[in-house]
């Protein structure tokens, strides 16, 4: 089974999103915070930058609006 994107821009954000998400958590957790403060965790677990905190996070944040866009029709099941 695969998706359709029915749009680009969406798909495109949805990158850019993502991309800013994972990449605030890793640099946080590869030099820490001047202030001392954790990134907000979507998933609410401790992060250690390994692959499952990783991937976990991605699923975290793709996973409602990979949802809430087939439900707007940004994006459809292919042959579902």
């Amino acid at each position: 089974m695969s998706f359709i994107i029915n749009d680009e821009k969406w798909a495109e954000e949805l990158q850019e999103g993502l991309d800013e998400y994972i990449d605030g958590i890793q640099n946080w957790y590869v030099y820490g915070d001047e202030e001392g403060e954790e990134p907000d965790i979507l998933s609410g677990q401790p992060y250690c930058g390994c692959m499952t905190c990783y991937w976990r996070e991605v699923l975290f944040f793709v996973s409602p609006k990979i949802m809430a866009g087939q439900n707007e029709g940004k994006i459809e099941l292919d042959g579902a």
